[in-house]
C-alpha cells in the first residue's frame, strides 16, 4: 500500500461561527473543521481557468 504524496494530505480548515451556521443549515450536521486534500484546496485558492483553442 502506498503513502499519499505531499500534494495529497488532507489539510484541516477551522471554520467560523457563522460558517458552521451555514454548514449546519445545509447538511444538518454540526461541524467543527473541513479537511480537504492539498489538491482540493489549491483547486479552490487559484481555479485553473481553460480556454478554447
Amino acid at each position: 500500500m502506498s503513502t499519499p504524496s505531499e500534494k495529497e494530505k488532507s489539510v484541516p480548515i477551522e471554520l467560523t461561527p457563522e460558517q458552521e451556521e451555514q454548514v449546519m443549515s445545509s447538511t444538518g450536521k454540526a461541524p467543527e473543521a473541513i479537511e480537504l486534500s492539498s489538491t482540493e484546496l489549491e483547486e479552490r485558492i487559484a481555479p485553473r481557468i481553460r480556454l478554447r483553442p
